[in-house]
């Protein structure tokens, strides 16, 4: 049996109520602190808040320094109220930074350090940024060659232009995921035919090789915590079903779970790097979480979180010890008020 399981706690909600939805939960890698996104379907925003776990002041929104007017980009037109600030990563917690997306340049999109200013600043739309285990790195995906390629900022050398990854003609590269150590970089390729991993081995070296071939979508990689299995999300067997699979790099991917919700930020790792915890795509059951043992599907188990109309996830181990899953949901079982999804914490008991 698959011992995981709600603690004491039940699920509190951390977010305020916004007349938007949020999504897009993000752990700091040492759980202190918690970001997400809220958007806002009318007036085409987005905008970003990043809280202390458990100290309850209220969340800090994010806003670029200098912010002028937005951009019209990705389908969000200029205009009062409109800027989008979105896809924020952590750097490590020696570093205390994260980095994110926004439309406040009069530019285009643009990278932002927060606390230091913006990023590899050029004209096309640059966002999906990760930062290196290590601190020393981020890539990104950037429209500023005509198309969406992957490139890596050496923070170190941050004056020089940042390095280009990838290059394929036909392809725009996404999701760029790190290994923890920082030296393997997976990403998904985009064209027409369809959506691919791929690995590149060394970025200091990028020479990017093939994880799948299959037809349909593959992306949204995330790395096992000790560095040797690779989670995504993939269509292959179904157009309108993604299930969830994994794969050791060089190996033939298994799949996990089937017919699940995809997470903003891709499959969520439990920190033993045992269990994988998703959404199921169930809608009689209100969207429940769940965990599978990476290794073996069959003992796949709900998860009781108290919450209905479950979304994005992520879950990390705290400064407590215990394991935390961030959820958005439409509420929680018996709220006579679901309106806008708002952002839960759960702390589980894992093996």
């Amino acid at each position: 049996m698959l011992a995981l399981a709600l603690a004491a706690l039940a699920a509190d909600p951390l977010s305020p109520d916004y007349e938007g939805h949020c999504q897009s939960p993000r752990w700091s890698p040492d759980g202190r602190f918690l970001s997400w996104e809220v958007n806002y379907l009318e007036r085409q925003a987005v905008e970003l808040y990043v809280m202390v776990f458990g100290q309850g002041a209220p969340p800090r929104r994010v806003v670029p320094p200098g912010t002028g007017a937005s951009s019209i980009t990705s389908g969000f037109a200029t205009g009062p109220g409109r800027m989008v600030v979105h896809e924020l990563a952590w750097s490590p917690p020696a570093l205390g930074r994260f980095v994110y997306a926004s439309s406040g340049s009069a530019e285009d999109y643009d990278l932002y350090i927060d606390g230091v200013g913006r990023l590899a600043a050029a004209p096309g739309a640059d966002g999906n940024a990760a930062w290196s285990p290590d601190g020393a790195r981020i890539a990104f995906t950037s429209a500023r060659s005509g198309q969406g390629d992957l490139y890596l900022v050496d923070l170190a050398r941050i004056e020089l232009p940042p390095l280009k990854l990838s290059g394929d003609a036909v392809a725009s590269e996404l999701y760029a995921a790190w290994a923890p150590d920082s030296r393997r970089l997976a990403f998904v390729g985009h064209t027409t035919q369809g959506d691919n991993l791929y690995l590149v081995d060394n970025v200091d070296f990028p020479a990017p090789r093939p994880l799948t071939e299959w037809p349909g979508v593959s992306t949204r990689p995330t790395w096992s915590p000790d560095g040797t299995k690779i989670a995504f999300y993939s269509n292959r067997d179904a157009p309108s079903r993604f299930d969830l699979y994994v794969l050791t790099p060089g190996g033939t991917p298994s799949r996990v779970a089937t017919g699940v919700v995809m997470n903003a930020r891709g499959p969520a790792w439990t920190p033993d790097g045992k269990h994988l915890v998703f959404v199921r795509d169930d809608p009689d059951n209100f969207d429940p979480v769940w965990a599978v043992p990476a290794t073996d599907p069959s003992r796949a188990r709900m998860v009781p979180t108290g919450t209905v109309g479950n979304g994005d996830i992520d879950v990390v181990r705290g400064p407590d010890g215990r394991a935390w899953l961030a959820v958005v949901a439409q509420g929680r079982v018996g709220d006579a008020s679901r309106d806008f999804r708002r952002v839960y914490a759960v702390a589980l008991a894992l093996p």
